[in-house]
This record gives C-alpha cells, sequence and structure tokens, in this order.
C-alpha cells in the first residue's frame, strides 16, 4: 500500500507532536516491508526530516509549495495520513486517517485567539467526521473526541506515542561542562503555552522559598510565545531570579542529560492530550511529581506522585516530598523505569498499521461525495461569515 504523508506541520517548535512523527516515521520506514510512504512536504520540513535516521523518506517524496497542491497527486497513494489534526486538502477521494492528539480549546478557550478557535472549529471537527479512521494519543483523548466531535468511539483508536529511544538507553554524548546546571534541581521542560502552567510552578517556588526558607533551583527549556506564558517577566516578579534557569531549546542529548541529573521532573501542566516529557523522565530514571488532570495519571499509572495543578501549596508539599526523601524518589525511579517500556516505537507503529488496513476496509466512496457536495460547503459558508465576525 502507498500512504501518502502530509508533513506541513512539522517543525522544530511544535513540542511533543515533532517527537511523535520522528519517532513513527523512524520506526516504519526502517522495519515496515509491506507499505511504501509518499511524504508531502515542504522547504520548512527539510531540516526536521533530515532527522528521521534515514533518507527512505525521500523515495517517492514530493516537493510541494501549499498544500492544496496534494490534491494533484492522490492518484499517486492509496491511503492519506495526516497527523496533524487536520485533514487537507478535505475531502479525499481516497481511504484517510487523521491524528488528533487533543482538543483543548473545548476545555480552555480562554487559552486561545479569536483566530485560533476559528482554525480549530474550521478544521477539527471536520476532519475527524469526513475521515475514514482517527489516530488519538489517550483514552482521554479518545473519549473528548467522541464526546464534542459526536462520532462513534469504535471510529477512533490509541496509538501511546513512544519517546525516542535514546532515552531508553545509558548512552550518554554530552560533557558535563557543555551544558551548565546547578548541583541539586528540578525541571520542567515546556514551551510556554498558557496551559503548561508555569505560574504555579513559579508560585510554588516561591512559597517555599518565603514559607520554608528553602531556595530550590529549577531548570527549565522550551520555547517563548508572543501569546504565551511572560516567564521572564514573572521569574523577576516573584523573586525567583537567581533560582530559575532558562535554557531555551536544547538538543536531545541535552534534554537526556538534564534528565539524568534532575533530582526530579516537576509537571504541573493542566491539559494534556499525552504528555511526551513524562515518558522521556522515566526512561531516563527522574522520579516525577505530575499534575492529576487530563490524560497525565492515565500516562504515568503509579510510577508518579500526583499534586492539584491548581494549588501551588500542593506542588510545593511534593517538590518537598521527592526532594528530601529518598525512599521514595527511589520507588518512583524503579516504577518509571518499568512504566517507560510500554510506550515503545514498535507498539505505537504497529497500531497505526492496523488502523490504516482498518481505513482502507471501511472506505465508501459515497461518503466522500456527501462531504464534498453537502457537508464541506454548508461548513465553509458558515465558517466564512465567523470569519468576517473576527476581522
Amino acid at each position: 500500500m502507498r500512504i501518502g504523508v502530509n508533513c506541513f506541520i512539522l517543525q522544530k517548535n511544535i513540542g511533543g507532536m515533532r517527537q511523535y512523527f520522528l519517532s513513527l516515521f523512524g520506526e516504519l520506514l526502517i522495519n515496515d516491508s509491506e507499505n511504501s510512504y509518499v511524504f508531502f512536504y515542504f522547504k520548512h520540513n527539510i531540516e526536521e526530516l533530515n532527522n528521521l535516521g534515514t533518507d527512505k523518506w525521500k523515495d517517492g517524496a514530493i516537493l510541494l509549495n501549499n498544500q492544496d497542491e496534494i490534491r494533484w497527486h492522490f492518484n499517486k497513494i492509496d491511503l492519506y495520513f495526516c497527523l496533524f489534526g487536520a485533514l487537507w486538502p478535505r475531502p479525499v477521494p481516497k481511504p484517510s486517517v487523521v491524528g488528533l492528539s487533543d482538543i483543548q480549546e473545548k476545555f480552555f478557550p480562554e487559552f486561545f485567539t479569536s483566530q485560533d478557535m476559528w482554525s480549530r472549529e474550521m478544521h477539527y471537527r471536520p476532519s475527524t467526521k469526513s475521515t475514514d479512521q482517527v489516530i488519538t494519543v489517550s483514552e482521554f483523548s479518545k473519549n473528548s473526541i467522541a464526546k464534542f466531535h459526536r462520532i462513534p468511539r469504535d471510529k477512533i483508536h490509541v496509538a501511546y506515542h513512544a519517546a525516542d529511544e535514546f532515552f531508553y538507553s545509558n548512552e550518554s554524548k554530552i560533557k558535563e561542562a557543555s551544558i551548565p546546571l546547578p548541583e541539586r534541581y528540578i525541571f520542567y521542560p515546556a514551551n510556554r503555552w498558557l496551559h503548561k502552567n508555569h505560574d504555579n510552578l513559579l508560585k510554588s517556588l516561591a512559597i517555599l522559598k518565603k514559607e520554608q526558607k528553602l531556595t530550590v533551583d529549577c531548570v527549565l527549556t522550551g520555547f517563548d510565545y508572543p501569546t504565551g506564558y511572560p516567564l521572564k517577566k514573572n521569574i523577576e516578579e516573584y523573586g525567583l531570579t537567581k533560582q530559575v534557569h532558562d535554557l531555551g531549546y536544547v538538543s536531545l542529548d541535552e534534554l537526556k542529560y538534564v534528565y539524568q541529573n534532575a533530582a526530579m521532573l516537576c509537571f504541573p501542566s493542566l491539559f494534556e492530550g499525552f504528555g511526551m516529557p513524562l515518558v522521556e523522565a522515566m526512561a531516563c530514571g527522574c522520579p516525577v511529581a505530575c499534575a492529576n488532570v487530563t490524560s497525565i495519571p492515565e500516562v504515568v499509572g503509579d510510577a508518579a506522585l500526583l499534586f492539584d495543578p491548581h494549588d501551588p501549596k500542593d506542588i510545593a508539599q511534593c517538590i518537598i516530598k521527592l526532594l528530601f526523601d529518598e525512599n521514595i524518589a527511589n520507588r518512583l525511579r524503579k516504577k518509571g523505569l518499568e512504566r517507560a517500556m510500554y510506550f515503545t516505537r514498535r507498539k505505537s507503529a504497529a497500531k497505526h498499521l492496523e488502523v490504516f488496513k482498518n481505513a482502507v476496509d471501511s472506505y465508501r466512496k459515497r461518503r466522500y461525495f456527501y462531504y464534498k457536495y453537502i457537508y464541506e460547503p454548508i461548513h465553509k459558508t458558515r465558517m466564512y461569515y465567523k470569519r468576517k465576525n473576527i476581522d
């Protein structure tokens, strides 16, 4: 089977979705001998595609200027896969699968601009409804999508993400002097999206400093965003300049090194479809304390301390437990290493192949004509007037 893959969204700064892409196709390109993959790619994708670890992605790959040009090449594929949330172009006169990690906008609309909300309404639900099968990353997301998009649960399949295999080995390619770290620190890798809840993490550090007279060093990584959390400003406002260390973007080697040397991962995110850093930390033997919401408990199982991410005092108490109770830390290291082995590239790839086959088996051409001539024209007209109100 020839599987067409839309790579348009693939870039360095898309968080866990980048690792999802690289992990999945790093496995499929090397070990799937029954199918071939046609990557529809764009100039801004090339750097990340070269990180796949094989040049096989170039076999049959098609360089395009925009996503609409993909329509010209449907005759070259048997199935179309869009793994970044939106099926585009849409609808598709071929069996299709769309990947949708979460629908956060249904839970925290305040974290999105009007344009963001319009874009998600424009693409997400029409994509899951018109595609043949949907892949998501957790049971939490599966239940959410089924409920809000009003599609059958048996159309939605869970394929857990897998961390890069490098995290599972004892190998370390980085020398200690190449990245400056405090002697003992907690770690939080996250872009400055508002749902990542940096504010309550900073508040918990301020509480420990003021009420417990305890200065806890915290290392952060990730990208800033114009509409994201004002990290630098609030670090200064909370009086944490000397103890919060922002490394910005780091390489895979550097990220592993930070996990391996951290006293703990503190993960206060308010919303996750999956939560890749949780698996990375567990694979590296880094104890985990994390939020008790959305998919997070599903991912960590009993291998983490859970806290209420809305309560900085609860976060602070968990930090103290892991920092000063070596028995708890050792127990979580052991359980985390065991739990991390549940999330593998092989399992994820096998699930995707199963869903691809289901999509071919369930494809009905009359559904394509319905979405092309009835559903999409009505939907696009409605969204056109919504956008005019935004503008």
